[in-house]
C-alpha cells in the first residue's frame, strides 16, 4: 500500500561528484570525454521485470505548486495561497546502440507496456539522479534513421509515482494504527483469560493428577529457558525475564498446585520475555540487534505446536493432566508470537508469509473445542491480519547481486536505506553482502 506520507524528496544519488556515478566511470572517463556519452547506462525497470539499460543523452526534470492567487480591487493588488505541490515530470532522451540494439530495442518497448500505476510503479535509475518510482506517461517515441545504423533513439515521459486513490481510501491514520495494536492486545488478553479459564476448570481437584502437573510445569520451564537463551542483550533486561520464567518453578517448589495459579504464572513469563524484547530494541546500546532478538524467540515460540510432555500417561488423570498442560502451553506461544509478529515493522514478504504458515499450523495443535477460546483465536488472526494489511509487503523487490558489495554502496545502489536493507535481510558482514537482496 502506497502511504500517504510519502517522501517527495529526490532520491539519492549514486554518488555527489559526476565523474565517480558508476563503479566504470575511471576506466570509461577518457572514452566518454572523446566520445560525449553518459558516465554510465541508465535503465528503467518495469513493474515485476528486469531492468532495461539504454545511453543516457538527455534529462529533464519539472515541478510547480499550486497557488490560489486573488486579485483585490482599488489597488489591493493580490494574494498567493499555498495549494500543493505539482506532479513532479521526468522526460527521458536517449539512445540505444551497439550489435544487439534491435532485441534491446524491442525489450524496451515491451517494459514500457507494462500497465504501471502508484501502486505498481515501474523505476528509472539514473547516474546524476538516482532511482525513481515512476508511472510512464503519454506519447513515448523510438525513431531511427536510416543513415544512423545500428542504434535508435529514445523519448520517454515519466510521472513521478504518488499515492492511488484506492490507497488513500485504504489509508490507515496514526490513531488507527493504535487502535489495530489496541486490538489485538484485547483480543490477546480475551485469549489469555478464555485459556485460563479453561485449564482451571477442565483440571478440577477431581481429575487432577498432581505429579504429572508438577512434572508438566518444570518441563514447561524448562522450554521457557531455551527460549530466553536465544535473547541477548542487558544483563539487566534478561535477568528480570529469566526471573519471570523461574517464577513458574518457584511456585511448583512451594507445594503449589492451582491451576490457575500456575496458568497466570505462564503467561506472566510470556509477558516478560515480549517486555524484555521491546526494551531491548528500544536500547541505544543494542539497536543494532533488535529483530535478531525477534525472530529468534519467534521461531522458537512458533514451533510449540510439537511441544509434548515426556512419558505415557497411564490413568485418565494423568492423560487428561498432561493434555491440557501442553495445550496451555501451545496458547501461551500463539499468544505471544501473534504479539511479536505485530511488532516487526520490517517483516519481508516472504518471511510474513512463513510467519503466518507456521502461526496457522500452531492454531491448528490448539484445541478449540472450547467456544469461548475459539473465538478468541478467531479475534486475535483478525487483528493481526488487519495490522500486517498494514504494512507495504507487496513492494518490496528481491536483487541478485552477480558480486558481493558493501551495504553502504547497495544503499545508494538500490535507493534503500541501508536500516531497511540490514531489517529485511539476514546481513553477517556490512563489506561482503552477496546472494539475494531484498529491497523497497
Amino acid at each position: 500500500m502506497s502511504d500517504l506520507r510519502f517522501n517527495a524528496a529526490l532520491p539519492t544519488p549514486h554518488d555527489s561528484k559526476w565523474m565517480e556515478a558508476t563503479p566504470q566511470a575511471r576506466a570509461a572517463r577518457e572514452e566518454r570525454e572523446n566520445s560525449g556519452d553518459s558516465p554510465r547506462v541508465s535503465s528503467y525497470q518495469p513493474p515485476g521485470g528486469e531492468a532495461i539499460p539504454f545511453i543516457l543523452r538527455g534529462f529533464r526534470f519539472s515541478g510547480g505548486q499550486s497557488k490560489d492567487t486573488a486579485e483585490y480591487p482599488f489597488g489591493g493588488l493580490w494574494s498567493n495561497e499555498y495549494l500543493n505541490e505539482k506532479p513532479q515530470r521526468l522526460h527521458i532522451e536517449g539512445f540505444l546502440r551497439g550489435r544487439e540494439y534491435i532485441i534491446r530495442r524491442t525489450m524496451l518497448i515491451e517494459a514500457l507496456r507494462v500497465p504501471t500505476c502508484d501502486d505498481r510503479p515501474g523505476y528509472i535509475d539514473l547516474p546524476f539522479w538516482g532511482r525513481f518510482p515512476v508511472v510512464v506517461g503519454d506519447g513515448y517515441e523510438v525513431s531511427e534513421d536510416t543513415d544512423e545504423q545500428g542504434q535508435c533513439r529514445v523519448s520517454i515521459p515519466f510521472t513521478r509515482a504518488g499515492v492511488s486513490v484506492e490507497s488513500r481510501s485504504l489509508q490507515v491514520s496514526e490513531d488507527e494504527y493504535a487502535q489495530r495494536i489496541a486490538d489485538l492486545v484485547a483480543a490477546s488478553r480475551r485469549l489469555q483469560s478464555a485459556a485460563v479459564q479453561k485449564f482451571e476448570t477442565d483440571l478440577n481437584p477431581r481429575i487432577l493428577d498432581t505429579s504429572t502437573f508438577r512434572r508438566g510445569f518444570a518441563q514447561i520451564t524448562t522450554a521457557l529457558l531455551s527460549v530466553t537463551g536465544r535473547i541477548q542483550g542487558a544483563r539487566r533486561v534478561l535477568n528480570t525475564v529469566t526471573g519471570g520464567t523461574l517464577g513458574i518453578l518457584s511456585l511448583i517448589n512451594q507445594g503449589i498446585t492451582a491451576p490457575r495459579d500456575l496458568a497466570l504464572a505462564l503467561f506472566n513469563a510470556a509477558a516478560a520475555i515480549l517486555a524484555g524484547i521491546l526494551e531491548i530494541r528500544n536500547s541505544a546500546a543494542m539497536s543494532w540487534r533488535p529483530v535478531d532478538n525477534a525472530r529468534n524467540v519467534l521461531l522458537m515460540l512458533l514451533s510449540a505446536d510439537t511441544f509434548r510432555l515426556p512419558g505415557e500417561a497411564s490413568t485418565v488423570s494423568q492423560d487428561v493432566t498432561q493434555t491440557e498442560i501442553e495445550n496451555l502451553y501451545r496458547t501461551m506461544a500463539y499468544v505471544a508470537s501473534a504479539e511479536i509478529i505485530a511488532g516487526m515493522d520490517f517483516l519481508s514478504h516472504d518471511s510474513a508469509a512463513g510467519c503466518w504458515r507456521l502461526l496457522e499450523r500452531l492454531e491448528g495443535s490448539i484445541d478449540k473445542e472450547n467456544p469461548a477460546v475459539h473465538a478468541a483465536l478467531c479475534d486475535v488472526r483478525s487483528a493481526l491480519s488487519r495490522r500486517l494489511s498494514m504494512q507495504e509487503l507487496s513492494a518490496e523487490m528481491t536483487r541478485r547481486l552477480p558480486s558481493a558489495a558493501p551495504i553502504l554502496f547497495l544503499a545508494h545502489y538500490l535507493g534503500c536505506g541501508e536500516d531497511t536493507l540490514r531489517r529485511l535481510n539476514s546481513i553477517a558482514d556490512s563489506f561482503l553482502v552477496e546472494g539475494d537482496v531484498i529491497y523497497v
